[in-house]
């Protein structure tokens, strides 16, 4: 999926993603940049609202997740188990979050699981500049939908 393609998938599922006006920048095999405005994301002190920063962190990694099996050619549901989101500085600027892949035998391994249990869990990090961290860990299910792409 292009990262359009990406963005109206997440404005159509997600209601959140649509409100939050988030768009997808870049979607390789290696990174996912999800972009989201200041101006409906922001608190009563004009800087991003945490709950927004932790949304688009969490998005980012859900989409490098989701993009990866789609690539992959498997139809998946993704979910969240757990997550944490350290917030470090405020940010003043449009939210630009990074998700990075993680080590490829990590990837493996998920995958390996997925395909033998139709189930894989995986550690995914994101972060926004230095102002915010995010660490969690993210499920995915096999899905009998058909794919988007």
């Amino acid at each position: 999926m292009t990262p359009n393609e990406l963005t109206n998938f997440l404005h159509e599922q997600i209601p959140l993603a649509k409100a939050l006006d988030i768009e997808i920048i870049k979607a390789t095999d290696h990174e996912v940049e999800v972009f989201g405005p200041l101006s409906p994301n922001r608190n009563h002190m004009g800087t991003a609202f945490g709950g927004s920063l932790s949304a688009v962190l969490i998005l980012s990694c859900y989409t490098w997740l989701f993009h990866r099996l789609d690539q992959a050619g498997f139809s998946a549901h993704v979910l969240i188990k757990e997550g944490k989101t350290d917030y470090q500085l405020p940010v003043e600027e449009d939210l630009r979050a990074v998700c990075l892949s993680p080590d490829e035998s990590q990837f493996e391994k998920f995958i390996e699981s997925f395909k033998r249990k139709g189930m894989g869990r995986i550690t995914l990090k994101a972060h926004i500049k230095n102002a915010c961290l995010f660490e969690g860990v993210f499920v995915a299910q096999k899905s009998s939908e058909p794919r988007l792409g």
